[in-house]
């Protein structure tokens, strides 16, 4: 049967033993916490699975800390993020070590910056591309008709590479 042989991982994927199959071991405490699996596909694991938290051991942190989280060591570049979106005044007063909250959002706000910026330099390039199309109009000037005298030139120095040829040969 197929179904066991589906369920039975996503199960323990969630960190709970199957229902049907409660001799399964369950995850060991070494393995990283799994992934939150979506509602429908824990609807399949039983009452009893479901209630079963597999306990991990979580790691002794330092009490003398000053945030919960794990440090994140930040580059230069990294820095000047976090001053450029306001995070720290200057270069100098950002911690040794950041949360790796603070960093994300310092990257998300500049994202923002960069997509506006780049929505404003696309409107402005498409503004001068116009005005420059249009001073060409009002010059008389056209992509046909500069087709059309690079083609002439192109025939005419073909004429006179078959007439040198020619006047050579005689």
């Amino acid at each position: 049967m197929m179904f066991p042989r589906v369920v039975l991982p996503l199960c323990r994927l969630a960190g709970r033993p199957a229902g049907w199959m409660s001799g399964v071991p369950r995850m060991s405490s070494s393995v990283r916490s799994a992934p939150v699996l979506s509602s429908r596909v824990q609807g399949f694991c039983s009452e009893k699975a479901k209630a079963e938290v597999v306990h991990r051991e979580q790691p002794q942190r330092n009490s003398n800390a000053a945030t919960s989280m794990p440090g994140y060591m930040p580059s230069n570049k990294e820095k000047w993020m976090l001053v450029f979106t306001g995070r720290y005044p200057s270069k100098a007063d950002i911690p040794k070590e950041v949360s790796y909250d603070e960093l994300t959002a310092a990257k998300d706000k500049m994202r923002v910056y960069v997509a506006t910026l780049l929505v404003i330099l696309t409107f402005v390039c498409a503004f001068g591309v116009a005005m420059w199309g249009k001073s060409e109009r009002d010059r008389g000037e056209s992509l046909l008709k500069r087709n059309q005298q690079r083609r002439a030139d192109i025939r005419q120095k073909e004429i006179a590479d078959q007439a040198a040829a020619a006047a050579e040969q005689k």
